[in-house]
């Protein structure tokens, strides 16, 4: 005879077993492919149908193609932010980087004060919230500084190291090291694919999932399989290929080959798209296709110049630097079609927490709102946000310290220290070319006046503390770098060639030390661009 308590374990094993089943087949899964500096017209799917110049007429994403064919593409996608940190913890809290207080790459006055987003409620704890039977799992880069694992994440990929994934921009096996990956695992797009479609078998049609693949390519240093790249090297020429793309691999130059080598380049995006494609045969085989959402999309615009009819790119507030391809298809997404409703990375949060029907209230302080509506009714529909219009606030030292607002049609644009302005209606001048800020003074000042107090209400970072912290960061480092000379000079001795290779080594520095002051008091000073 079974015993009471053998009965009640064997009970909640079942129940275990039955709410697990019954999670996995009511809530929906979720797969976020994040690209690095993918642009927005770098893929083979036009992000504007009007626009033959929002895709690209060399590069080829077969797989991408097949997901907006049973999906949507938007053609106003944008970035939390035209650089990779800002956007990667942007996305996972559903709020702008300027809330967030960090608003570009290597930004001194968060690193000055230690800022951690480890109480920040992220995607993965919405997920959670909504249905603890999920499993939630991130691969790839991550968003510096607080580990993945801490924010709500199952299962990652992360190691022990100084930096989140143990390497940089996933050129090596690991930071300590400094060892070369593998040719046949460049920026690590064959291990993410491996990882990714492995937890797809183990979990798909078991429990319901979150999955983010955040892939170290497209960003510099480019690299791709050799087989890959003979394969565009036999294609039609595209539009923006040049006659030293085509030369033997041994003779370009070592900075074009991991920054402008467009064979290599269309290569390596070849891969993600592989990878893509992987990801989708493995939720087709799990069954679980009309169950799961699938979004692909890049943390900022282009690093590989033009974007299209796009101005700019990476690192800048122009629509090249913000705009980004985008791509959703799942149960209840329009099908093979186009969106032009403006959406920012950091309404994800709130689309998660309105799909998975949690019951868990929202942070009060959100700057996203759900894409629910328009990714059901597309033009027909809006999004409900908390604040007015996209704000990005960039006090940026490494290039002219604007804030811009997205608001409507239009956008402005302002130099925090010169008050310089530009206003573009980005609705049909997205390359914009027409400033319109003296033809239209009142729209400017409308802008202005939401921007302002939205910067106001967050406590944004003043530009004058970036560069004062920025300058006081220089100073250090040049101590820092006499003091390693002394110690040079020290263990040299009398030998010549030591002390002329310390000598050399301190000039350098000195010189690396002036040219990053005089970019910060020329973009203290300068024009937008």
């Amino acid at each position: 005879m079974m015993d009471c308590q053998m009965m009640k374990t064997l009970l909640a094993i079942v129940l275990m077993i039955c709410c697990t089943i019954v999670g996995a087949a009511e809530s929906p899964n979720f797969i976020i492919v994040y690209v690095d500096d993918l642009g927005w017209a770098d893929t083979s799917v036009p992000m504007m149908l009007s626009d033959p110049e929002s895709k690209s007429d060399f590069n080829q994403t077969p797989y991408l193609e097949k997901l907006a064919a049973r999906g949507m593409t938007f053609s106003s996608a944008y970035a939390p932010a035209p650089t990779c940190t800002p956007s990667r913890k942007s996305i996972q809290f559903g709020k702008t980087p300027g809330r967030l207080g960090y608003t570009f790459v290597h930004d001194v006055l968060a690193l000055q004060k230690k800022l951690s987003w480890k109480d920040e409620v992220s995607m993965a704890d919405i997920i959670k919230a909504a249905n603890p039977n999920y499993v939630t799992a991130h691969f790839g880069k991550g968003m510096s500084g607080d580990r993945m694992e801490t924010i709500g994440y199952d299962i990652t990929d992360e190691v022990d190291g100084n930096a989140t994934n143990d390497n940089f921009h996933g050129e090596y096996d690991s930071i300590g090291n400094r060892k070369p990956l593998p040719p046949d695992n460049p920026k690590r797009m064959a291990s993410l694919q491996k990882r990714s479609v492995a937890f797809i078998e183990k979990h798909g049609g078991k429990q319901p999932f979150f999955m983010m693949v955040s892939h170290y390519a497209v960003h510099v240093p480019h690299a791709a399989r050799a087989d890959l790249i003979e394969k565009y090297r036999s294609l039609p020429r595209g539009k923006y290929l040049q006659d030293e793309d085509y030369l033997p691999e041994e003779q370009i130059p070592e900075g074009r080959k991991i920054s402008h080598w467009r064979l290599q380049y269309a290569a390596m995006l070849d891969e993600v798209d592989q990878g893509l494609g992987a990801i989708m045969l493995a939720v087709e085989k799990a069954g679980q296709t009309e169950n799961t959402f699938i979004i692909f999309t890049s943390d900022n615009g282009g690093g590989l110049n033009p974007n299209g009819t796009l101005r700019g790119g990476k690192a800048n507030l122009y629509e090249g630097g913000l705009r980004v391809p985008f791509v959703v298809a799942g149960p209840g997404v329009r099908q093979g079609a186009q969106c032009d409703v403006a959406i920012n990375q950091w309404d994800l949060l709130p689309t998660l927490h309105d799909y998975s029907e949690s019951d868990e209230a929202l942070p009060e302080d959100l700057d996203g709102g759900s894409l629910r509506p328009v990714f059901e009714y597309g033009n027909a529909a809006k999004v409900e946000r908390n604040v007015e219009g996209f704000v990005y606030h960039y006090p940026c030292y490494f290039a002219p310290p604007l804030t811009v607002i997205r608001l409507g049609d239009y956008k402005l644009m302002e130099h925090h220290l010169t008050g310089e302005q530009k206003l573009f209606n980005v609705a049909t001048d997205y390359y914009e070319q027409q400033n319109l800020v003296e033809d239209l003074p009142q729209k400017a000042a409308e802008l202005k006046a939401v921007m302002d107090k939205y910067l106001e209400e967050i406590d944004a970072e003043d530009v004058q503390d970036v560069y004062q912290a920025r300058f006081a960061e220089l100073d250090r480092f040049e101590k820092n770098a006499r003091e390693q000379y002394k110690k040079r000079i020290e263990r040299a001795g009398e030998e010549k060639r030591l002390i002329d290779e310390a000598n050399n080594w301190l000039r350098e520095q000195l010189e690396r030390f002036d040219r990053n002051r005089k970019e910060c008091r020329e973009n203290m000073q300068g024009k937008m661009f």
